[in-house]
């Protein structure tokens, strides 16, 4: 399940931009490729589960408006990389904050309204105290 749509890039960024993107010499200039732009979203999306996944249940949904915006983010970046062109610095900019709001995901330093992952494991949260410290000597109890 893709966290964005076809539709949402093109909201973005514009339909000619999306188009200009396809990598194909056989293809007419400026035909949309909605095959490949479909396939890259499916990718996109399964590397944001992979950050997601740590904290969450994956696929979320709903899919909060923070996601589709990250999702087109990083799909632009993957769409610009297949064309002749260099991403532009704004397009490799938007990626890179993509990439470091997910990473706060996985670290738990940014959150989503969204169902939290339950970890059942007998390990989970298991830690061992410090042995208290008592009376001036030092001595341990």
């Amino acid at each position: 399940m893709a966290y964005a749509t076809l539709d949402d890039l093109i909201e973005r960024f514009g339909r000619g931009e999306i188009a200009s993107t396809n990598p194909d010499r056989n293809v007419p200039r400026g035909t949309l490729d909605g095959e490949r732009v479909t396939r890259i979203l499916t990718d996109v999306s399964s590397t944001m589960d992979s950050y997601l996944q740590r904290r969450y249940v994956v696929p979320v949904s709903p899919i909060p408006p923070v996601l589709v915006r990250v999702c087109c983010q990083l799909a632009r970046f993957d769409l610009a990389l297949g064309t002749a062109n260099v991403p532009s610095e704004q397009i490799r900019s938007g990626q890179q904050a993509a990439m470091a709001w997910l990473r706060d995901i996985g670290a738990g330093k940014a959150t989503l309204d969204a169902v939290a992952v339950v970890d059942n494991s007998e390990s989970w949260s298991r830690f061992k105290g410090r042995t208290s410290f008592h009376g001036r000597g030092g001595s341990v109890l």
